[in-house]
């Protein structure tokens, strides 16, 4: 599977998980036709996420919320996410 892939994926993952979210990986919202990683391999990978669903919650419990929805993706479990950057925030 190639990064493009990899990436398009993700986004899709946490776009279904966190509905109504600003969902970026690598720093793209929107993930075009033709969209290039550049240094980044598709392993690693960077995302942020604004939603209404973190209001009131700790970090760390928007952070195991994304790790859970990346859960199978991750290589520990057969998937392609060696390394995981994660920033999160609600919108409020």
């Amino acid at each position: 599977m190639n990064a493009k892939i990899n990436i398009q994926t993700v986004s899709d993952i946490l776009k279904r998980e966190f509905p109504g979210s600003v969902v970026r990986v690598n720093g793209k919202e929107e993930l075009d036709e033709h969209y290039s990683p550049g240094e980044r391999s598709g392993s690693h990978i960077k995302v942020e996420i604004v939603t209404e669903l973190f209001r009131d919650l700790p970090l760390l419990e928007q952070h195991k919320m994304v790790h859970t929805a990346l859960e199978n993706s991750m290589q520990i479990n057969g998937g392609f996410i060696h390394a995981l950057t994660i920033k999160t925030r609600s919108n409020k």
